[in-house]
């Protein structure tokens, strides 16, 4: 009996110590839950558009689609702008596959940030290419 009543106190000694032990771990640990997100749900909103979206067709000069180290570069003529003026812009890689089956008129969608630079010219991930249906006026 005694030894079965020592047995058991030193198992409910041993318990408790560790239950004190993890008592006092939980109230001191300090963690880190990374990054401050500015809204309560905790996933990240955006504040600005990441994107930047272009209406319009290629210019019809030469050299209106050319390739800079492995990367696209196109002369743009966005609509409602006058006859003259035209917009670069340098698409990373070449993502032709994405003008396949496109019409004249179309929308570029390309993220607004450039994520390197080729030649000191900051180079867009293209994001989507839709085209515009154009309807005619009656």
């Amino acid at each position: 009996m005694y030894k079965t009543f020592r047995q058991l106190l030193i198992g409910n000694l041993i318990g408790i110590a560790l239950v004190l032990v993890v008592a006092t771990i939980a109230t001191t640990a300090h963690c880190a839950v990374g990054k401050q997100r500015p809204n309560t749900l905790g996933f990240v909103a955006y504040e600005t558009n990441p994107y930047i979206y272009l209406a319009g067709n290629l210019a019809t000069e030469p050299g209106a689609v050319s390739e800079v180290d492995g990367n696209l570069n196109l002369r743009i003529k966005p609509t409602g702008t006058y006859m003259l003026y035209d917009e670069s812009i340098m698409l990373c890689g070449m993502p032709t596959d994405k003008f396949e089956g496109v019409g004249d008129e179309f929308v570029l969608t390309y993220e607004r940030v450039s994520h390197r630079t080729v030649q000191g010219v900051g180079c867009h991930a293209l994001v989507r290419v839709d085209t515009v249906k154009v309807k005619e006026v009656q």
